[in-house]
């Protein structure tokens, strides 16, 4: 057993350290391949794809990664730094730069799948602009203390290093990004894969061409961009757009077309230019055609939704109406089996009777139940609202819950508030809610059951609270009980018979009174407090009053 540990770990950690490797490997090729593009003192590049690869590695594998990232950097600086401290201090601002980001980014909450607004608002402002000029910063400021950048070339370095790195992240993170799982944009197909593949081939042929003539038409390839971020997403838009900036910076570097005269800040410009918009054209509206397809599909399945709740509650209705009279007819007879009126029954017949009476009686509150869902979602029972004192109300339904209490042996305690509690209300529907609460408490306490009903004031509103010791409910079901038809898996709730209604109905009822019915507090094995909280008549939240009915 001890040999197998440890060989786990030793796995373990021979994966961990080939992964650290091969960041560090990928970022100093990534590095060394985009110095052959140096404007400036053979060391700051107008793009460093490094930062972006190092933003992605850090986004994915951790924070822990870092350490490549810092041996990546410093083989890159050391042959070419100033000095050994001065490639020190630049491989540390590379490393800073990225952890920077990826910590704003997570705060923000950053989705790798960089599929809305605001992750693309968030990647281009935290990200690029903001954290890059901590590499940058850094990295100008050993050039200059060592002597290798005069004070005067201070800012046009610093631009230049900030620009590279910046591109480095618009460019090259969302490319990496559009490469793992889960990216947006459709599943490639053999149709799809041969039109995308011929798209971004376009775009190479264009760009170069565009890029060979002065007449500083390059940004005619844009169309062919949008096309690749509207028809494959992000994992369209990266690619088209790193493929656009390469080009892009090769002909800056050999001098061709637009960049065949002027000066190096008007090359820069030009060229850096170009690439913000190709990088913000691309994978901006690749995220907006994405969120704006994920907002659709969250219409329709919200439609779909409404249509089949729709559904439902009219079969339950029809249901309802229809079971009503036949299971009425059926009590009826029941009754008159058990008293008598058709004749004496045999004393054997006595307990069967008893549990078909008793069956059929659950029965007509369940069709009861499930008439007034339908009601209440179908708006077709308005309220017949009055002042009255919501204590009477609780009262009253404690008076209703009395007999049932002493059978199982109950205790139930109130607190009643000093003064009237005038609420705008539906006297017969608050007591369903009162009644739904009280019940349930007694269902599920083990007896003998101690529940403790507050009735008191708060602000504007009146506020019942009804506060049990039974089973409890677990955290991460507390909203789902006001759920329809939602009912728990635990054993106290399997052995009590309903439909999972009781607390959608309540709920529901209490918001028709401009109030509320939350589960405030509730611990497994402890006890449960539900929280009725009804506007006071003449407050700024009550409820209009409806005529009250005959």
């Amino acid at each position: 057993m001890v040999a197998r540990l440890l060989t786990v770990d030793y796995r373990g950690y021979l994966r961990a350290f080939l992964r650290l490797a091969l960041v560090a490997v990928t970022y100093w090729i990534a590095a060394r391949l985009s110095l052959t593009l140096a404007l400036v003192h053979g060391q700051v590049t107008p793009i460093w794809p490094p930062t972006g690869i190092a933003l992605v590695a850090i986004l994915v594998l951790g924070r822990g990664v870092w350490p490549a990232i810092f041996a990546g950097a410093l083989a890159v600086n050391l042959p070419i730094g100033p000095s050994p401290l001065g490639a020190v201090l630049i491989a540390t601002g590379n490393t800073l730069a990225p952890l920077v980001a990826a910590e704003l980014l997570r705060r923000v909450g950053f989705r790798l799948e960089l599929d809305r607004l605001r992750d693309a608002a968030a990647i281009i402002g935290l990200g690029a602009l903001l954290s890059m000029s901590i590499s940058a910063s850094i990295g100008t400021s050993v050039l200059v203390l060592s002597g290798t950048v005069s004070p005067s070339d201070f800012w046009p370095t610093w631009a230049v290093w900030w620009t590279g790195d910046a591109m480095g992240v618009l460019l090259v993170a969302p490319f990496l990004l559009s490469l793992l799982p889960g990216s947006s944009g459709p599943a490639l197909t053999l149709r799809s894969g041969a039109v995308f593949a011929g798209l971004l081939g376009g775009i190479a042929l264009a760009t170069w061409a565009l890029f060979q003539t002065r007449l500083h038409l390059e940004y005619l390839v844009f169309p062919l961009i949008m096309v690749a971020a509207w028809r494959f997403r992000l994992r369209g838009a990266a690619p088209a757009a790193l493929m656009a900036s390469g080009v892009a910076i090769w002909s800056a570097v050999h001098g061709t077309g637009p960049f065949a005269t002027g000066t190096l800040a008007q090359k820069m410009i030009t060229l850096q230019v170009f690439n913000v918009c190709v990088a913000l054209t691309s994978f901006v509206l690749a995220t907006f055609v994405a969120t704006r397809e994920r907002q659709e599909e969250m219409t329709r399945l919200y439609a779909a939704s409404n249509a089949a709740g729709e559904a439902k509650s009219a079969f339950l209705n029809m249901a309802a109406h229809e079971l009503r009279t036949p299971i009425t007819v059926l009590a009826g007879y029941l009754s008159m089996m058990d008293d008598g009126s058709l004749g004496r029954a045999p004393d054997s017949w006595a307990v069967p009777l008893q549990i078909l009476k008793t069956k059929t009686g659950e029965l007509n509150r369940i069709m009861e139940t499930l008439v007034k869902a339908s009601q209440i979602d179908a708006n077709v029972s308005p309220l017949k609202g009055q002042v009255i004192d919501l204590r009477s109300v609780v009262e009253d339904a404690v008076a209703r819950a009395r007999p049932r209490a002493d059978l199982l042996h109950a205790d139930i305690s109130t607190k009643l508030a000093i003064g009237a509690l005038p609420v705008n209300a539906d006297k017969e529907e608050l007591g369903r809610v009162l009644d739904n609460l009280i019940n349930n408490s007694l269902s599920y306490s083990a007896p003998p059951a101690r529940l403790f009903i507050d009735v008191s004031r708060d602000s504007e509103q009146a506020l019942v609270r009804v506060k049990d010791d039974g089973a409890g409910i677990p955290e991460d079901q507390h909203e789902h009980v006001f759920d329809r038809f939602y009912r728990g898996a635990s054993p106290a709730v399997a052995k009590v018979p309903g439909v999972g209604l009781g607390l959608y109905i309540s709920r529901q009822l209490a918001e028709r009174h401009s109030g509320s019915l939350v589960l405030e507090s509730s611990t497994p094995e402890e006890g449960t407090v539900f929280t009725l909280a009804i506007p006071l008549a003449g407050s700024a939240t009550a409820g209009r009053a409806e005529p009250a009915g005959d």
